[in-house]
């Protein structure tokens, strides 16, 4: 069972450091007033975790809402 999370690990890192390799050109963001240059993996990715925090909070709150 070790060697299959190694592998599936493995091969994991690779698929994510090829999607970066392939998105390393800069996009323009803009919102109201302000504007910046940022590599698209980086906008992918700090999406996805902005994402994956407000999911949580979401759950978090109804959690609590239940509870009452």
């Amino acid at each position: 069972m070790r060697y299959v999370t190694t592998a599936l690990l493995i091969l994991l890192s690779l698929v994510v450091l090829a999607f970066a390799i392939q998105n390393r050109e800069p996009v323009e963001v803009a919102f109201l007033m302000w504007s910046i240059s940022i590599r698209k993996i980086f906008l992918i990715l700090g999406t996805y975790i902005l994402g994956m925090l407000s999911g949580w909070g979401v759950v978090e709150v109804a959690k609590r809402v239940i509870e009452k």
